[in-house]
């Protein structure tokens, strides 16, 4: 069965699915770096800013994210083998993941604030916010991504095909994207601590 699991996602052709999601992911990286770009032009030209100390709750926001891009590939493997008692709890621990990565996300910016950090005034912070906020709402689609699939994987049994070839390339462009928001939120990061 694993052969015929395996053989039933293709591996060389994109498809339809997959190149709206790469265009999806181009226009939203599009988005970042013309946000990256607009705060480096404030920050230069505000000279003399207060840095802003990055609170510990975004890099265990980071641990997270990277743990749950891990466990969905997890899923998708044991999804391709069609074990699909191991893909769905490795779905939903993945969804859990991303749950506690916008909490994190959450806390960091109350710990900001309570630094005296705010949106306004200082470039420096509000970037923070702007980075954190515009990057959690964008994961949002994401975790309505994997719940779909979660919902949708109650229903796939081990004999139906077709149905399991769906599955598999939704569960492929989900992971583009839930992939690419974690790969996005390092390179947001590794930017916040340079720009410290």
């Amino acid at each position: 069965m694993s052969s015929q699991a395996e053989a039933a996602e293709p591996k060389s052709s994109v498809s339809l699915g997959m190149f709206g999601m790469i265009l999806v992911l181009v226009a939203i990286g599009a988005f970042f770096v013309a946000l990256a770009v607009a705060y480096a032009f404030a920050i230069h030209d505000r000279p003399g800013q207060p840095n802003v100390h990055l609170s510990d709750w975004f890099w265990i926001s980071t641990a997270l994210i990277v743990a749950s891009s891990i466990t969905l590939q997890w899923a998708r493997r044991a999804l391709r083998l069609a074990h699909l008692d191991a893909y769905r709890k490795e779905l939903w621990l993945t969804l859990g993941l991303g749950v506690a990565f916008l909490i994190t996300q959450i806390l960091g910016c109350m710990d900001l604030a309570r630094q005296g950090v705010y949106i306004v005034g200082n470039p420096r912070g509000s970037m923070y916010f702007m980075f954190s906020g515009v990057h959690g709402a964008h994961l949002l689609g994401g975790l309505g991504g994997l719940y779909w699939l979660g919902r949708r994987a109650q229903t796939l049994t081990d004999g139906e095909e077709q149905p399991l070839r769906r599955h598999r390339a939704a569960a492929r462009n989900t992971a583009a994207y839930w992939h690419f928001m974690g790969v996005l939120w390092v390179g947001l990061l590794a930017l916040l601590v340079a720009w410290q």
